[in-house]
């Protein structure tokens, strides 16, 4: 068994995502959540019409989001459609997968 499927999140993670995918927003809001080292904060979580679970919203990522819908305004993402794709980087020395957005449209 993975170790991933031992303790599932809640959320999605860019490794979840086995390339380009096409959504359609349904809302943002915000939630309490638990930050390493910080503790309990409040971050924004994006869901879509095709997914159970919600996206956390980083400021690159709801900068990415914003810039595909040219709006800035959350209120207005609701029904827009937008790629989400994963993007390997490394922080601290440590390999992850990231989650990106572009446009629906926009190839890579």
């Amino acid at each position: 068994m993975k170790v991933k499927d031992m303790f599932p999140s809640k959320f999605v993670k860019g490794d979840d995502l086995k390339g380009p995918t096409v959504v359609t927003i349904a809302r943002v809001v915000a939630e309490e959540m638990y930050k390493p080292g910080v503790g309990q904060v409040t971050g924004y979580v994006l869901y879509t019409q095709e997914g159970k679970k919600g996206i956390v919203l980083s400021r690159v990522l709801a900068g990415q989001i914003a810039q595909a819908l040219k709006t800035e305004e959350t209120e207005e993402w609701s029904g827009k459609r937008i790629t989400l794709y994963p993007h390997p980087l490394t922080v601290a020395g440590v390999p992850r997968v990231a989650i990106r957005a572009r446009a629906a449209g926009d190839k890579a």
